[in-house]
């Protein structure tokens, strides 16, 4: 199970990835937190959340929508599917800018190495 909360910190102040709400904060980014994924295949569970590495940022109103809302769960994985296609684009590109904190290049670094391992 890929747990990291550097990871996490890291969506702090970024855009929301999701954009599923019409009331979506964007790019506003003092709400954005990194929500795990709902599929029973990114190791969610009875009281348990996905893995670290199948997350998104997410926006207050997004997440509450992805988490508590009566979207349609067909509509929703591919939503949350797109979103994560996404945020692994940005962070890889994390990852590789020299000019971010040590701490979260890091983190990039590291889930973008497990993610390989795990997908190839």
């Amino acid at each position: 199970m890929y747990r990291d909360p550097y990871l996490l910190k890291v969506a702090k102040g970024e855009a929301c990835l999701l954009n599923i709400s019409p009331k979506c904060l964007g790019d506003e980014g003092s709400t954005t937190v990194a929500a795990h994924s709902n599929q029973l295949m990114h190791g969610k569970g009875k009281g348990l959340k996905a893995e670290d590495c199948y997350t998104v940022w997410a926006c207050y109103k997004c997440h509450t929508l992805m988490d508590q809302g009566k979207m349609d769960s067909d509509a929703l994985v591919e939503a949350f599917e797109s979103a994560w296609i996404r945020q692994i684009e940005a962070w890889r590109e994390m990852a590789d800018n020299i000019c971010l904190k040590p701490w979260k290049q890091d983190a990039c670094q590291r889930v973008m190495a497990y993610l390989r391992s795990k997908h190839g």
